[in-house]
Order: structure tokens, then C-alpha cells, then sequence
């Protein structure tokens, strides 16, 4: 039983691990370079690609929420909050892949920042697996979407007959593996403390 545990705890430094490289340790596809449209609050058009920003989740354009009892356009505002981003003009993309929609899954940066991290520290996007600090920080900070009550896109998603974006690639299933692994440990810790 011991042997099972030691397993599980070397797994979930290894998700951990593989879970934080740095984008340029993984291998990438392809990229972009040039002046990027904001379709939603994370997708983009670049040089003729539809990318997906990896790592990242924001409201559908159509979908709404609440802040001080009254419903915004959180979909809308989250797309201008990407459009002002990269409308610096100079975005550049890193591709991952693509997702199940035929999308590139990519990083992008925006005048040397990480587009897919400022969405989500400003409380316009929510963590897909990457970028969870971040996210803790606009919740506490109760920026954007946290100034109020919203539904998290992907369940959105699901009960708004919209399809399922399912995780990005590496990233999303790593953070699953991750999230598991975590929830066995604290099981097994909050175990041995009550022994």
C-alpha cells in the first residue's frame, strides 16, 4: 500500500513539473507574427490562422452576468478586453498544436506580455490549466469577472447547448492529472492526521 502511494506522490511532482515549462521547453508547431483580431475573449485571428489561447477560458460573446444585481455583457466586455491587448498590432504566437475545432492552441504575447496571462489576472478569462495564480489573484482582487457572479464558461457552455471545448492539449490534461492527483494526496494526508 506504501509502494502505491510513493507512486502517486512521484506522479503528481512529475505533472506538476511538466505542468510549468516554460512554453519554450515544449515543442512548438508553428507561429505567427503580426497585427491580431480579437474574436472572443480567447481566440484571435493572426496572419490568416484561427488561434485558441492556450490555457485560458473566457465567456462566449452571447453570454451575460451579474454584478450588483444586474446583468453585464461579460462576453463582450472580455473580447474588448483582448482587443485592446493586441492592438498594439506586434502579437506574436506560438502554436501547440490544435484543438478539436481545427484551431492552433497557442501562447501569444501582446508588446512583451502574455496575452492569455493578462486575461486572466484582469479577471476576463478564467485559468484552463495554466495559469492558476493568476487566477487566485483576480478572484481575491475581485477584478472582472470576479466583481460579481458568473457562471464559469465551460459549464456555461454545457447547460447554453453550446460544444464542449474539452482541455487544450498538453496543458489541460496535465492540470486534470495535476487536480486528481492533489485531491488523492490531501485525501491521504487529512488520513494520517486524523489517525
Amino acid at each position: 500500500m506504501a509502494g502505491g502511494w510513493i507512486i502517486l506522490i512521484l506522479l503528481a511532482i512529475g505533472a506538476f513539473v511538466a505542468d510549468r515549462l516554460p512554453v519554450g521547453e515544449r515543442s512548438a508547431t508553428g507561429s505567427a507574427r503580426g497585427a491580431a483580431i480579437a474574436s472572443d475573449g480567447d481566440s484571435l485571428r493572426i496572419d490568416g490562422k484561427r488561434v485558441r489561447i492556450e490555457g485560458i477560458d473566457a465567456p462566449e460573446l452571447d453570454q451575460t452576468c451579474r454584478r450588483d444585481g444586474v446583468a453585464w455583457d461579460c462576453g463582450r466586455e472580455a473580447r474588448g478586453r483582448l482587443r485592446a491587448l493586441v492592438s498594439a498590432g506586434d502579437v506574436r504566437c506560438r502554436f501547440h498544436g490544435r484543438d478539436k475545432y481545427g484551431r492552433e492552441l497557442g501562447v501569444c504575447d501582446a508588446a512583451n506580455r502574455d496575452v492569455g496571462r493578462e486575461m486572466v489576472l484582469s479577471g476576463y478569462a478564467v485559468s484552463y490549466g495554466r495559469y492558476e495564480a493568476e487566477e487566485a489573484r483576480a478572484e481575491r482582487e475581485q477584478r472582472g469577472l470576479w466583481a460579481g457572479e458568473f457562471v464559469k464558461p465551460q459549464e456555461w457552455r454545457r447547460t447554453n447547448g453550446h460544444p464542449d471545448e474539452g482541455p487544450h492539449l498538453i496543458d489541460g490534461w496535465l492540470a486534470a492529472i495535476r487536480s486528481w492527483l492533489l485531491e488523492r494526496l490531501t485525501a491521504l494526508f487529512s488520513g494520517i492526521a486524523d489517525a
